[in-house]
């Protein structure tokens, strides 16, 4: 039900064109815009990383200052904002960039499964979240036919184990033992990024071929190289090794 309250005016107020139907979406009468108009805001908001405010309510009018609210917009940009939702996880602990409604398709862009839009912010939390399920997609991929690398958990148990919360993981192609042409290395740099990846952001607001390091896995295979690739950033589980081991010398 479109829950909008419209009126027929000759002009829109902000961009002077005449409109048959002027949408009230704020609690101001006055600010009754088109539907062009309503589409430039939100839109422009969506640029910004501001639209998770809308569904919280607090995303205020332009002009009149109070929360823009968000049954009352037209119905083709209601309906955009519901697929934006939809790209929310129904479970808490969300596994795969799936459970977000999202895909890597076309040239490696992470887009809508359902209307194929690029990434919208919504909030810290959220794309903390879809970063980690972005990790465990370019690791699979990794591991996959198509790359078919080499897990190996550091440091070494004498079993096979699948709780992994006190190692970290590295990644060989599958002939770096037998290749004696030469070895890339690929490090990357500080922060959240886990190996397989430069940087998690361009993983997700630009392509795979930007973030990911499957190009430098490419042409390290194209020019006879074998490869290893490092993951010096997954440390907390040594630092917590460290901070145990302090606190039982000072216990004993």
């Amino acid at each position: 039900m479109d829950c909008s309250l419209t009126k027929r005016a000759d002009t829109c107020p902000v961009c002077a064109e005449d409109s048959v139907t002027l949408h009230q979406c704020c609690p101001n009468k006055e600010d009754s815009l088109c539907e062009p108009c309503w589409s430039k805001i939100i839109s422009g908001e969506i640029e910004r990383g501001r639209i998770g405010l809308l569904f919280l309510q607090e995303l205020l009018c332009n002009y009149c200052n109070k929360p823009i609210e968000r049954d009352r917009l037209p119905k083709d940009l209601q309906s955009r904002l519901n697929n934006i939702l939809l790209t929310i996880p129904k479970t808490k602990t969300p596994k795969s960039i799936e459970d977000f409604n999202y895909s890597y398709k076309d040239f490696n862009h992470l887009t809508h499964s359902l209307t194929n839009e690029k990434f919208v912010f919504l909030s810290q939390r959220h794309y903390k979240a879809l970063g980690a399920c972005i990790d465990i997609y370019i690791q699979s991929v990794m591991k996959s036919d198509q790359w078919n690398y080499k897990e190996i958990w550091l440091p070494e148990k004498s079993e096979n184990v699948d709780d992994h919360h006190d190692q970290v993981n590295i990644f060989t192609s599958n002939d770096f033992e037998t290749n004696e042409n030469g070895c890339l290395i690929l490090l990357q740099g500080s922060g959240v990024v886990r190996p397989g990846q430069w940087a998690r952001s361009c993983c997700i607001n630009e392509s795979l071929d930007i973030g990911s390091m499957f190009p430098y896995m490419k042409k390290a295979k194209e020019h006879g190289l074998s490869v290893i690739i490092l993951n010096p950033n997954q440390t907390s589980y040594v630092e917590k090794q460290l901070c145990d081991s302090e606190t039982n010398e000072r216990a004993h």
